[in-house]
């Protein structure tokens, strides 16, 4: 791959900038309330097979490196919450639920107890 004559950039790279005598169209957009082939859709249905990351957080805690680098097997963390206090259910880090772990078929699981409000919702995301 040779650079572009005197230019520095590589022969297969893309160049953002053009000449003024570039011909420009302005981009066609289809907005997501008009009608697309196969009928109408609401806006929620186009997200529906999107997947995003579900985390349960059963506790935290703050600590020095140098404890954490004397950790052994065996050693005991204690975590900031209370045992069968309810566990968060965050999805991209924004608090959705909170629930109570359960165990089903020797794997655990959450039973959902409280589903968070969007005010909440919007306020543990950053976002009011």
């Amino acid at each position: 791959m040779g650079n572009d004559a005197g230019s520095g950039m590589k022969a297969d790279e893309t160049r953002s900038v053009r000449s003024g005598d570039t011909p420009v169209q302005e981009a066609q957009f289809v907005s997501l309330g008009e009608q697309v082939a196969g009928g109408p859709l609401h806006p929620i249905e186009l997200l529906r097979d999107v997947e995003v990351e579900l985390t349960a957080e059963l506790g935290s805690t703050r600590m020095q490196i140098k404890h954490i680098l004397g950790l052994r097997p065996g050693s005991v963390i204690e975590l900031d919450r209370l045992a069968g206090e309810p566990v968060d259910l965050t999805i991209n880090k924004t608090l959705i639920a909170r629930g109570e772990v359960v165990v089903v078929d020797e794997k655990f699981a959450i039973r959902i107890v409280e589903i968070v409000s969007p005010e909440k919702r919007l306020a543990s995301s950053g976002g009011a």
